[in-house]
């Protein structure tokens, strides 16, 4: 009888071994294995340029950044990390791999084309065989033939980078200058469409804003109660972060920039049919987790099209964006309150997350790289089970005790989380009540949305500059004087009475938000490698909902129980401050026992 040849075999699906018994399984698989091996020749058989246009290069000429990254193993990027790899390729690919054509070069005091072609080789090799599946002889003939083809292309790609000519030799300071300008320079053609998505998301949460507070009265709601609805959204926002972070790095950061909108738009527009407490919150918890997918996917996004030299300026843009969308938000949502009611303003943003989802279906594309692909790889599956969401699951709780085991890690989340009591209790709840407080500013919709306007343009003017300084100064010192401009202007707010005084006020309010809209991020970021930086961003996110949740319960049930709204919010202001004390001390004691470390090494 005849059988399938066990080299075909193991190329058929896991899903259809279960067949293989079977006569007409046999058959089946014989034509699945034909067709895999077909798909196979047809990728071998495309030009390298071919193949990287289909994976969505940029420039086919020139390497494309991330796996230049990838081939230098490149982690930090400070000089000294690249000169290391720049003098191992010297050393290590010496006058043996020159041709005729460099003999001229052969002084040591450079790397020419041969040499990175020679590392090319290596390097490949060694990142194929990490995930390469048994192959026969032949076909490991092949691959190596294929291997040093593709090596000779890469290599003319990677020095096209550096070099206009043909010859010559690439001198160590270039090569570092190179790398770290190529670092340092944004990928706009990712960050714009991303761009553009968080400024119509910022839209929609804008229009939200000035109504809040009338829907409250409404209801009639205490600023207890307040609190709680509040905090809702941090509760299921907690809640989604770990599966969220689990599910983006399984199946990629685009579908969650898609379907998350949906369930964000079913606690949206459903807060426009909410008659009571519970209603309310209920809408709230839809918005959380449908929040907690969206800012997990985003966050993964710019991680992914980011380094460290350049983190803070990829995420400002996107800040910016985010900004300038709640800005002109809140001025559209006041005048729709004013003249269409409340009610109807929420079915129309709840219906724009839907247009919204359509938006990002079309304009972003995947960023996640699981692993390097070479034109010789096949699509079909190997066979092998996949981890399961559970184990997934299990697998990224377990990261979190070694990340909080590290100081710095550790320290920026507990910093994280004061921060957030701080601004849930202060500008989430108690701000709006106070803007609209009958007995006090009594503002009408349209008022409180220009509030909320004037402060997302400073944000927005700042973000780029600020997020420049962050990356030159460093994220620490971001972080504190992002959060002592923002406890200062908590603790003066309850004593303006002017309204140029409010306004100064809330935009030292808004530059101490734009500092830290992105150097916490960046920061962790920073700390950690790519196979744990979900899980470090998902930690980071989740000490923030936990305070969120606290701030927003406690300083509603702080105004509640001394009937002062100013005395809450100053509450937050002791709070906040205490917190950026204690961060900065034990930051400045962490570095001393580095340095004592250097010392005595």
């Amino acid at each position: 009888m005849w059988r399938l040849p066990s080299s075909s075999t193991r190329k058929i699906p896991l899903r259809f071994r279960h067949l293989h018994n079977s006569g007409l399984g046999r058959i089946l698989a014989y034509h699945i294995s034909e067709f895999t091996t077909a798909r196979r020749r047809d990728r071998r058989s495309l030009s390298s340029s071919s193949w990287l246009e289909e994976l969505g290069v940029d420039n086919p000429n020139k390497i494309d950044p991330r796996r230049l990254y990838q081939y230098l193993k490149l982690e930090t990027f400070q000089p000294d990390e690249i000169r290391d790899q720049f003098r191992m390729i010297e050393a290590n690919y010496s006058s043996g791999n020159q041709t005729a054509d460099d003999s001229s070069d052969k002084n040591g005091s450079g790397i020419n084309r041969s040499q990175i072609q020679a590392f090319l080789l290596d390097r490949i090799g060694e990142i194929d065989s990490e995930d390469a599946s048994p192959e026969s002889k032949y076909e490991e003939e092949k691959t190596l033939s294929l291997r040093e083809k593709f090596a000779v292309e890469e290599a003319s790609r990677m020095w096209n980078l550096f070099k206009s000519d043909e010859g010559g030799i690439l001198k160590e300071d270039e090569f570092v200058e190179v790398v770290r300008e190529r670092a340092r320079s944004l990928d706009r053609k990712r960050v714009l469409p991303l761009t553009l998505s968080m400024l119509l998301v910022g839209s929609s949460v804008g229009v939200v804003t000035p109504a809040m507070p009338f829907v409250v009265q409404n209801i009639g709601l205490t600023a207890g109660e307040y609190g709680l609805v509040v905090s809702a959204f941090a509760l299921a926002k907690m809640t989604g972060n770990i599966p969220s972070a689990v599910l983006v790095e399984r199946h990629g950061r685009k579908p969650y920039l898609v379907y998350t909108m949906a369930m964000t738009a079913v606690g949206v527009g459903g807060i426009g049919l909410a008659s009571s407490f519970e209603q309310l919150y209920l809408c709230r918890l839809f918005t959380g987790l449908g929040v907690a997918g969206l800012s997990t996917a985003v966050t993964m996004t710019v991680t992914d099209i980011s380094t460290p030299l350049n983190r803070a300026s990829t995420f400002a843009p996107i800040m910016s964006a985010f900004s300038a969308g709640t800005a002109l938000g809140p001025a559209i949502g006041g005048i729709s309150v004013d003249y269409i009611g409340i009610n109807p303003t929420f079915y129309a943003v709840g219906v724009s997350y839907i247009g919204l989802a359509a938006v990002n279906h079309m304009l972003l594309r995947e960023t996640k790289q699981q692993h390097m692909e070479f034109p010789w790889h096949s699509d079909d599956d190997n066979g092998e089970p996949k981890a399961t969401i559970r184990d997934s699951f299990e697998s990224a709780l377990g990261q979190w005790v070694p990340l909080l085991s590290q100081p710095d890690i550790r320290n920026v989340c507990i910093m994280n989380g004061f921060y957030w009591i701080a601004l849930a209790g202060s500008q989430m709840t108690l701000l709006p009540l106070i803007l609209t407080n009958p007995d006090g500013l009594a503002m009408t919709a349209t008022n409180v949305g220009q509030v909320y306007m004037g402060m997302s343009i400073v944000q927005v003017l700042g973000n780029p500059v600020l997020a420049k300084m962050v990356d030159r100064i460093g994220k620490v010192p971001g972080i504190l004087g992002g959060c002592t401009l923002i406890s200062t202007a908590m603790a003066t707010l309850p004593m303006c009475t002017e309204t140029y005084q409010l306004a100064g006020i809330l935009g030292i309010w808004a530059t101490g938000s734009a500092l830290l809209s992105t150097s916490p991020l960046a920061f962790i970021s920073d700390k950690v490698d790519d196979q744990k930086r979900a899980q470090a961003i998902a930690l980071l996110r989740t000490s923030g909902d936990v305070g969120f949740l606290i701030g927003a319960s406690s300083m509603g049930a702080i105004a509640d129980w001394t009937s002062s709204l100013d005395l809450a919010m100053q509450s937050s202001s002791g709070i906040l401050l205490t917190a950026t004390g204690w961060f900065a001390v034990r930051n400045w004691l962490n570095l001393q026992i580095e340095k004592e470390k250097e010392h005595s090494a």
